[in-house]
């Protein structure tokens, strides 16, 4: 599939969702911020979800928007690379903070274990990203659906 279609497909999917526009942005938001600050694959789907409930957001939404984000994920990595490395700029000392981690074995601890070597800027990078994707999203979709409730609302008036 095309990224173009692919991307309108996800876009419409989360639309179509039922639920207030508050509860759905909100969901969105987690799903899209969950793969920045967790960027390990599949992980984060399972944690928005988790999340999402906890949070009394919408689940739905939050999974949606999770897995939607997963074509992009060598393009999040990066992200949060370029973030680590103007923190450390930034910050020189940063990058002498270093977390313990085994040696992995499975794939899954592999991953982990990649993470955990970047440190403590790498993590901090991970958050703000979400922080910033979390915050810019919630507006776009929350606008998006406020739009497209109005339109409904219209229509069904007009009809």
């Amino acid at each position: 599939m095309r990224p173009g279609k692919y991307l309108k497909y996800q876009y419409y999917k989360m639309l179509r969702v039922k639920d207030s526009p508050s509860k759905v942005a909100r969901g969105i938001s987690l799903g899209f911020a969950m793969d920045f600050a967790i960027p390990i694959p599949f992980l984060s789907i399972f944690i928005a979800f988790v999340v999402a409930k906890i949070l009394k957001f919408n689940s739905l939404a939050a999974v949606i928007a999770a897995a939607a984000l997963k074509p992009f994920f060598l393009g999040i990595v990066a992200m949060n690379i370029y973030v680590q490395n103007i923190l450390v700029s930034a910050i020189p000392s940063l990058q002498y903070i270093i977390l313990p981690h085994p040696d992995g074995v499975n794939f899954f601890e592999k991953i982990v274990n990649g993470i955990l070597t970047r440190g403590v800027p790498y993590l901090m990078a991970c958050f703000i990203n979400a922080a910033v994707v979390f915050a810019a999203t919630y507006f776009v979709a929350y606008h998006l659906l406020k739009v497209r409730a109005e339109r409904i609302k219209h229509r069904k008036k007009n009809n």
